[in-house]
């Protein structure tokens, strides 16, 4: 067992766990092979949770699931919860849904409209950005067009490091920020995208992804910054980039789900053991714990509200004290191994 997760009482995590909680406990944390039986029989299990099968109720003929690309009820959100879910990635649901988005450019408007092509021309994460992000979702990077965005979410990251100020990438234009010309900057979509793709990695990308991460802290909080493309201004997704400073110890309800989010992806990233501001960070969620288990009574509907950007909910409701419990200590075992990995 990884050392940095022996404050997590995971026996007991395992007890009181749902069948997706439990499944990728086993297989993500402790390692234990897809194939042992009491992994198929979880995963036997995974398709009958009432999310997931509202998501694939919603899969039309040619794989797509739902009416939209981007959105609560939309292809995009449908695979982050399948795959949150932990619906193996063979699964026919999720395989076809992945062939679907693949194909479907002509799609790629629907949820988004003209803001999502707006976004990737300026280096801020749109349309084919956000694509991309679900294929890593499914750890499938090697899709048509995941590696070019890799490369558009690094560059985006490197921009970040020789920021001094908000001032340098934005001014102020009829009381909103807008972003200069020709400046990129990272969205959420940069750091899923980045957080679920390995091939990128090299001991100097990470450490100047880290970089990156230590100036948003810097510079944080981080206003709003709109792209201005003609007369119209255009948010980029800036849902959990706006605070790189906030801590869990202090947070309750929605702050707490954009930290927990936005920590679990620079865990990813590695960059947790390279930014002192963030391992500290860490270090506080896990003296956070009571016995081995989250306990902290957070109540927000953001949690359990899938969507493209909420919802980290795994367990069916939190109408059972055990059952938040199980839901904020398994967020806490995915930071902990990341951030130790």
């Amino acid at each position: 067992m990884n050392p940095a997760i022996e404050g997590v009482d995971v026996a007991r995590l395992l007890e009181i766990a749902g069948p997706s909680i439990a499944y990728r406990t086993r297989t993500e944390v402790l390692g234990e092979p897809a194939d042992s039986l009491a992994c198929r029989t979880l995963q036997e299990r995974i398709p009958g949770d009432p999310l997931v099968r509202r998501v694939a109720s919603s899969q039309r003929d040619d794989g797509w699931l739902g009416t939209s690309f981007h959105g609560r009820d939309g292809i995009e959100a449908g695979v982050r919860i399948l795959c949150e879910k932990g619906l193996a990635r063979d699964h026919p649901v999720l395989a076809r849904a992945l062939d679907a988005l693949e194909t479907g450019d002509d799609r790629l408007h629907l949820g988004i409209g003209k803001a999502g092509r707006a976004l990737d021309e300026a280096g801020l994460g749109g349309s084919e950005m956000i694509r991309a992000a679900v294929f890593a979702y499914a750890g499938d990077e090697e899709r048509a067009g995941v590696q070019a965005q890799i490369g558009e979410a690094l560059r985006g990251l490197e921009t970040v490091v020789c920021v001094e100020s908000i001032d340098e990438i934005s001014t102020l234009f009829r009381g909103k920020r807008i972003f200069r010309a020709g400046v990129r900057w990272p969205s959420i979509y940069h750091l899923r995208l980045l957080a679920g793709s390995h091939g990128w990695r090299t001991a100097e990308r990470v450490r100047r992804a880290a970089e990156a991460v230590e100036r948003m802290i810097d510079l944080s909080p981080i206003p709003e910054i709109y792209l201005k493309r003609g007369s119209q201004l255009i948010a980029p997704a800036s849902f959990a980039m706006t605070d790189f400073r906030s801590d869990f110890a202090g947070t309750f309800g929605y702050g707490a789900l954009l930290w927990l989010q936005r920590t679990e992806l620079l865990a990813r990233l590695g960059a947790v053991p390279l930014v002192a501001a963030l391992h500290a960070q860490v270090g506080r969620l896990e003296t956070s714990l009571e016995g081995g288990l989250l306990m902290r009574r957070i109540q927000h509907p953001s949690f359990r509200n899938w969507g493209a950007y909420a919802g980290l909910a795994l367990e069916r409701d939190w109408r059972a004290p055990s059952r938040r419990i199980a839901d904020l200590t398994f967020r806490t075992l995915l930071i902990l191994h990341h951030a130790a990995a």
